[in-house]
This record gives C-alpha cells, structure tokens and sequence, in this order.
C-alpha cells in the first residue's frame, strides 16, 4: 500500500464506495422506497466522479504539468463533481414530483437499504474528516472536491437513514410516504446547493 496518506485514502474511499451501488441495487428490489432508488443513483454516480479524481491527483502526482494543465484539471475536477450532484438532484427532483403527482405509500423491506445507509453515515463521514484535514494542511483541488462530495454523501445518508425508518416504523402508512417524499426532496435542494458550489469553486483563483 501507498505511503502517500491523500492516495490512500483516495483508494480507500473508491474501495469502500464500491459496494455502495451493488447493495443498494439488491435493496430496490426489496422495496418501492423511491428514496431507495434516489440513493442507488446517487452512489453510482458518485463512484464514477471518486475514480476520476483518482486518476486526476495519479496524473498531477509527477509535478510535469504546467500552471494551465493543472488549473484545466481543477475546472474538470470541480465541473464534474459539481454535475453528478446536480444530475443526481435532478433525477430525485423528477421523482419527488412523481410522487405528488401519483401519491403511493412506499412499502416492503428495507432492512438492508437502512443498514447501509446507516454504515454510509460512518463511513462517509470519516472520509469527510479526512478530506478536510488533508485540504486544510495543504490545499489540494481534488482533495477539496473529494471533501464536499463526502459532506454530501453524509449529509444524503442521514437523510436516506430517516425516510427509511419511517418505512419500518410506520409500515403502510401516509406518514412513511410523506417522510419518503419530502427526503427525497431535502436530499435534492441539498445536492443543488453542493453542486452549484462546487462548479462556482472550478473558476475561483484559490477556492
């Protein structure tokens, strides 16, 4: 393993996310959450911006490239991340209209979608820690994009962590569809606001 701390936990964190859609994908068969299918979308598309800025702090790594390489690497690493979130918000915003528009209470189990909701709050929000120290210490691009996408990923958990459990406490109920609607709500506003954040940052001198 890299003696590199940033490359570490950049591998581990690719690593740990890489179960995130294959389980979330076995628990929307289990339920009609649309939360659940929120969350398998929203991991997906995070996973694809995580292998990226891999690839993005590898290529930077030599020290070959010059001032405009590099600022052309943080515009893509801030525009990218910055548009899963908001695609992700999109997809949700679409669903949340769904749903008031065909109102139906979300039911069947979702024991294991809250299980790993639960371990993301954990997992998620250790890399978020992580991020954050590293960029404070010495302020790398990839290693602030990285941060924010763990802060929402965090925060999304929390959110996917309480739709979830209105399902189990309030089996067939409008109560667990009201909760299930407006989290996938609350998840959408908040991935709007990190994604806009994020592409503003790709053309600020020192974000």
């Amino acid at each position: 393993m890299t003696k590199d701390p940033r490359l570490k936990t950049l591998i581990l964190s690719i690593v740990f996310s890489a179960f995130g859609p294959i389980v979330t994908l076995i628990a929307l068969f289990m339920n009609t959450s649309a939360t659940q299918f929120a969350d398998f979308v929203r991991r997906t598309a995070e996973l694809s911006v995580l292998i990226f800025a891999l690839y993005v702090y590898l290529k930077l790594s030599n020290n070959t490239h010059t001032k405009a390489q590099k600022n052309r690497f943080k515009i893509t690493v801030y525009r990218l991340s910055g548009s899963i979130l908001l695609f992700s918000a999109a997809i949700l915003s679409f669903l949340f209209i769904q749903a008031l528009i065909t109102p139906k209470v979300p039911e069947g189990n979702v024991i294991l979608g809250l299980s790993i909701a639960s371990l993301g709050i954990f997992f998620n929000g250790y890399f978020f820690i992580r991020y954050r120290r590293f960029n404070n210490q010495d302020h790398h691009f990839v290693m602030d994009s990285q941060g924010k996408i763990y802060q929402a990923k965090t925060m999304v958990d929390v959110s996917v962590v309480i739709a979830l459990s209105s399902i189990l406490i309030f089996p067939n109920s409008e109560i667990s569809y009201w909760i299930d609607t407006l989290g996938t709500f609350v998840i959408a506003l908040y991935l709007i606001s990190r994604g806009f954040n994020l592409i503003f940052k790709a053309y600020k001198k020192n974000p």
